[in-house]
């Protein structure tokens, strides 16, 4: 074995040399020292005997020992202090030699917990102890000998520091984060004080401001999790019905907080589960829980109320997202029950105040305060959904049309509040992953104030609308009023509009912009309207959004009479030409749409390429096949083969837009007019074979008396799917003929000469 390090060397030494009030100042430096000496800390002690200087490792290491654990033990507050800090740091590169010699530092630190030490030393001690409980799990003896004596004693220390009123709630967050940690790992253990805990929790589950602590959020949710995660102390196999009896006693909860606070208005839900409502005495203020060990907290009033309501809630959502220890039956009913009644309670719009049938004999005051409250209601309500599509994953399914239901009510109730709509566009991703492309067309119907809603804050926040406020209609003469503020009279109009707009935070922002290209590429585009689909295009365009105009270009929008609207491609080309993607897509398509030109009739955006191409191979050799046998057919005949090349131009989805479209020929001038092209239009080559061939000469009639050569051409496209022969009059040749302007001109003077004989004749 090789000399021992220094650093082992040092902390001894300072260990030994310095007083014990000094050292917590010394700790950061000494734990340096620990951690750099992992290897003589974890190897075996028998690993050097034998050897001189191998033999000098193994007693610094001794004393090391030696020395924190005379500290932990001293009357020092300091040294304990000191001590605890430096258990961690062994314990965490140790491995097992310093977990097997642990077991006097375990009761030392149990000890500390249960002193009047000050309460860093208390937390820190915890921390400790759940981290040497943590590490024994992997060895059964050492959990048979250190573990199972001591837990609950540990337990009871982190319980009573729970439980007294002067504990700050950062030491209550550390004492329930590690009893979450250890409840899983020591279910049985830890079962005769399941009651304990959960009555000492229920505080910190969904507090109010009627509480006299004010409970963090990190507080709240450590609680939740160790409240939940009880279940698994239940015995042999009744944990899953443990979990389920506990989430169904939080879902009648939150009927009964609901219950007293939506007394002021006459609900029109109806269980589907068999719960109800309870007589509420509308002369009391509403009010709920109790002293009781099994109830939360009491409350009074409105706020405190709500508080509970959106607490419960929450609390339910942590049931779903926790793991439990065997395979749980989720009260989906029950849960869909309660969701559905707190979302048909929605505050009066600012056309109709009675939107909302209200309770006479509540007073306006109560109303008006559960108006306010409303949101965070709705707001928890849009989390547990959430969750729930987050825990039964493709088991959601049956639920996406509900839950799209419910978010969407809650979106028209609270437009303006930037906090509702960044949950709901939050919630909408997920559940249009899921059972977007299954939505019936009703369901997408109803998306229809989501998707102008999510286009309209992307395009307030690139800065494409007009956030100024209107100014107010000018008042008429006859019916201006004396009073008015003086003010406006004085105030000059400004040049630049005051805008209004608040900016969105950047995950309001993230979540819009994540959620656009959703709707083009998870909602099927029949369902959409027009402009629906106008909008999200330009959306796309305007905020750049590669997804969303990808999403674009391979989803087409056809419309119910089979028409393909114009595709995006040349803007998706034109803003991001350098990317893979867009280049994978812009060649597909550009060989999709040569083969439109071949077949605009029977083309369709959303076929396979593969097909295509396949089926443009198999007539591309027909038509040789049929050349073949005609020039079989006729042997004898001379054949003359010209070879063209002509430029032919395809819009976006396929549709060929002719060269020559209003080309008109004349005997004497060609005068050819082109249309204007699309230049994101894609050019390609097409070569054209033209077959000649010479027939025999056909006598012709009045007196002419000689023959001629008629030539009849058969144009043969080598990448055409059909192959098509033109006959008729020459007007139609690509080349200006001498010969027919020629044969144009005996025919004229036959005609003069058979009139000059009948004039003779006369």
């Amino acid at each position: 074995m090789a000399s021992p390090p220094s650093d082992l060397r040092v902390l001894v030494r300072r260990l030994a040399s310095t007083p014990a009030d000094q050292l917590p100042r010394l700790c950061p430096v000494l734990v340096g020292h620990v951690l750099r000496c992992g290897g003589p800390l974890s190897a075996s002690p028998d690993a050097g005997k034998g050897k001189d200087k191998g033999a000098e490792t193994p007693m610094l290491v001794h004393k090391l020992r030696t020395h924190i654990t005379t500290l932990l033990t001293g009357r020092n507050a300091s040294g304990r202090f000191a001590a605890v800090c430096l258990i961690k740091a062994v314990v965490d590169v140790g491995g097992w030699e310093s977990l097997r010699a642990a077991d006097p530092w375990v009761r030392g630190l149990i000890s500390v917990a249960q002193k009047n030490d000050p309460l860093p030393s208390k937390e820190l001690a915890i921390i400790t102890l759940t981290k040497i409980y943590m590490l024994l799990q992997g060895y059964p003896t050492l959990i048979r000998e250190m573990a199972t004596p001591t837990l609950p004693s540990f337990v009871t220390a982190c319980l009573q520091l729970a439980k007294s009123p002067s504990t700050p709630t950062s030491v209550i967050e550390t004492v329930t984060s590690s009893l979450s940690k250890l409840v899983m790992l020591y279910p049985t253990t830890l079962r005769p004080f399941a009651g304990q805990i959960k009555s000492a929790l229920r505080t910190y589950i969904a507090p109010t401001t009627s509480d006299s602590a004010v409970v963090p959020h990190t507080l709240r949710e450590s609680s939740r999790r160790l409240f939940i995660l009880l279940s698994y102390t239940a015995p042999k196999n009744g944990s899953s019905d443990e979990w389920a009896k506990s989430i169904k006693a939080a879902i009648l909860d939150c009927h009964a907080t609901a219950d007293q606070i939506f007394r002021g208005v006459v609900e029109s839900w109806e269980s589907s589960t068999g719960y109800r409502p309870q007589q509420i005495r509308n002369e009391l203020d509403p009010s709920g829980g109790g002293e009781s060990v099994d109830e939360f907290p009491s409350w009074e009033g409105i706020a405190p109320g709500s508080e509970r309501l959106v607490g419960l809630l929450e609390f339910l959502a942590e049931y779903l997202d926790n793991p439990t220890k065997a395979p749980v039956t989720v009260p989906v009913g029950e849960l869909l029950d309660l969701t559905t009644r707190l979302t048909l309670v929605t505050p009066p719009t600012a056309g109709s105040e009675e939107a909302m049938q209200t309770n006479p004999s509540i007073s306006r005051d109560e109303k008006s305060e559960l108006w306010t409250v409303l949101s965070d209601i709705h707001t928890a309500v849009l989390r547990l959904h959430g969750s729930t599509i987050r825990r039964l994953a493709d088991s959601a399914l049956p639920l996406s049309t509900d839950i799209i239901d419910h978010t969407v009510r809650v979106l028209s109730s609270h437009k303006t509040n930037p906090i509702v709509r960044e949950k709901v566009y939050n919630l909408t991703s997920p559940l249009l992953t899921l059972a977007g492309p299954t939505l019936p067309r009703l369901t997408v119907d109803s998306l229809t104030p989501l998707i102008q809603q999510t286009c309209h804050d992307i395009l307030l926040s690139a800065g494409h609308l007009d956030d100024t406020p209107k100014p107010s209609t000018p008042v008429e003469k006859g019916k201006q009023t004396v009073q008015g503020n003086a003010d406006a009279f004085l105030s000059t109009p400004s040049a630049t509009p005051v805008s209004l707009f608040t900016p969105l935070s950047t995950s309001h922002l993230a979540s819009a912009t994540t959620l656009l290209p959703l709707f083009l590429s998870h909602l099927p585009q029949t369902h959409l309207s027009p402009d629906i689909r106008s909008l999200l295009d330009r959306t796309a365009i305007l905020s750049s959004n590669k997804n969303a105009m990808l999403a674009s270009v391979l989803h087409p929008y056809k419309d119910t009479r089979g028409r393909y609207y114009p595709s995006i491609l040349p803007f998706l080309v034109q803003k991001f030409g350098t990317s893979k993607e867009v280049e994978v897509v812009r060649s597909n398509l550009v060989r999709a749409g040569r083969y439109a030109q071949l077949n605009t009739d029977d083309y369709d955006p959303t076929a396979n390429l593969d097909d295509l191409l396949a089926e443009k191979q198999l007539q591309t050799e027909n038509s040789d096949q049929e050349m073949d046998d005609a020039l079989i057919d006729h042997p004898d005949q001379p054949q003359q083969t010209i070879v063209e090349e002509k430029k032919v131009v395809v819009s976006g989805w396929g549709t060929v837009v002719p060269e020559n479209q209003n080309e008109k020929m004349e005997i004497d001038t060609a005068v050819e007019e082109k249309n204007q092209v699309n230049p994101f239009a894609v050019t390609v080559q097409e070569t054209e074979t033209t077959v000649l061939k010479k027939r025999a000469a056909s006598p012709l009639k009045r007196k002419s008396s000689g023959t001629f050569d008629e030539v009849e051409e058969t144009k043969v496209k080598r990448v055409a799917v059909d192959t098509k022969t033109e006959q008729g009059d020459d007007s139609d040749s690509d080349s200006d003929d001498e010969g027919s302007v020629q044969i144009d001109m005996s025919l004229d003077d036959d005609d003069e000469d058979e009139e000059d004989e009948e004039e003779d004749d006369e």
